[in-house]
């Protein structure tokens, strides 16, 4: 297995700088961003993941940073459960680096690599379901259609979906290289990506509930930072990106008139300002190093104004019911 390594990292620390006080890392995986807070001037880390499989990374800090750092085994969409992190009111800031890591796509058995053959599970935690397979097997041919359009923006959906349902039917779809051939028999191939690429995305965001997690956190991250702080998300996929876009027009006061596409909010006056107003992508040396990076967007916010004259309603990305 690579070690993972964070992309991003020293863009991150150069436009959070001056790093001080507390900070939630709700995204720990191997630690690298809790890492590089402590070494540049994070007095704690309060770094979250819902993979307990993490927890062997958090030795090897702890042993250099002691309490210093504390782990939580949850869904940073759960934080505001969290009364280690809802009840204090000293966090300077928060980051996410959202997607899967190393760990998950190099491990077979996660099931998240359309390169290697393993289970169908691609779940990212701890949680109960669904997998993967139970979601290919089981969701009706119109809601698996409309999971690959809108999750994976794969124009092949309906065509794909129909290809799933007939081999479901001969027997079930239970490792990762069925669905990736069944998928690349109806997409063509390409030299810069896999044809089961943007279903294998649509898939694992339904079964983690990506999208809902990350408006939940975005909230609750703006809620908590403290005035002064810094709010910042590395994504990897547009669907991502522009979430957090939008979140930051949002909250900036610079969201255009309300439309049905657009997460429904009211907004009286900023209480975050963009620090870089168009996102940080990888330089050619870190693309170089690693490719994983390729995709790889950074926004940072600065949050200017406490959260307590601003009026917002719901805003979370709407669920496609699986049915099952």
């Amino acid at each position: 297995m690579r070690i993972h390594e964070p992309v991003l990292l020293k863009d991150f620390i150069n436009l959070a700088s001056p790093i001080t006080g507390c900070w939630v890392d709700g995204t720990f995986g191997a630690g690298g961003y809790s890492r590089a807070l402590l070494q540049n001037g994070a007095r704690q880390v309060l770094a979250i993941d819902k993979d307990s499989t993490t927890k062997v990374f958090l030795k090897i800090i702890q042993n250099e940073y002691g309490d210093m750092i504390k782990f939580y085994n949850q869904s940073f969409a759960d934080m505001e459960k969290n009364n280690d992190i809802a009840k204090r009111d000293d966090i300077e800031g928060v980051v996410l680096d959202l997607g899967v890591s190393s760990m998950h796509l190099d491990n077979p058995l996660r099931g998240f690599s359309f390169r290697e053959n393993g289970p169908l599970d691609m779940r990212m935690g701890d949680q109960s379901g669904p997998t993967a397979a139970e979601i290919i097997n089981h969701c009706s041919e119109a809601t698996l259609a409309d999971l690959i359009f809108f999750y994976g923006q794969e124009r092949k959906a309906r065509k794909i979906a129909n290809r799933i349902v007939k081999e479901r039917k001969k027997k079930e779809i239970n490792t990762t290289l069925e669905l990736a051939e069944i998928i690349r028999a109806i997409v063509p191939r390409n030299f810069k990506t896999d044809p089961a690429t943007r279903t294998f995305q649509a898939i694992r965001i339904a079964v983690n509930n990506e999208l809902r997690d990350l408006s939940k956190a975005l909230m609750f991250s703006e809620k908590i930072v403290r005035k002064g702080g810094t709010i910042a998300v590395i994504t990897f996929h547009s669907l991502e990106d522009k979430i957090v876009k939008d979140f930051g027009k949002i909250m900036s006061g610079k969201a255009a008139s309300i439309n049905r596409y657009s997460p429904p909010a009211l907004k009286t006056f900023p209480s975050l300002i963009p620090i870089n107003k168009k996102p940080v992508v990888a330089a050619i040396d870190e693309l170089n190093r690693n490719k994983r990076a390729k995709s790889a967007k950074l926004r940072v916010y600065k949050k200017v104004a406490d959260s307590s004259l601003r009026v917002l309603t719901k805003m979370e990305f709407p669920d496609i019911e699986l049915g099952i």
